[in-house]
């Protein structure tokens, strides 16, 4: 029996850097990531809002999405299956 997936993502993920990570969407993401004020505490993205990222904490500690985007390809599949199938067919 595999383990059933639980997404720790509230709000909007389809706006959230993870979600635009796992749909290829970098030119999209650059803009949201350009005049960080915010840090995921799961990836550790800074981003422009708090908004943009599933767990946001103070701006700190955190990295570029130009300097880490090779990394975050393991946790950006895993929170973007979490999306229920019916919002996946709405996009």
């Amino acid at each position: 029996m595999e383990p059933k997936a639980t997404c720790v993502c509230a709000g909007d993920h389809e706006h959230h850097i993870c979600y635009l990570h796992s749909k290829g969407l970098d030119k999209e993401i650059e803009k949201l990531t350009d005049n960080p004020t915010a840090t995921c505490a799961i990836c550790l993205v800074n981003a422009n809002s708090p908004d943009n990222v599933c767990s946001p904490t103070t701006l700190g500690g955190g990295f570029r999405y130009a300097d880490m985007k090779g990394s975050k390809k393991s946790i950006c599949e895993s929170v973007a299956e979490c999306i229920p199938d019916k919002d996946k067919k709405k996009r």
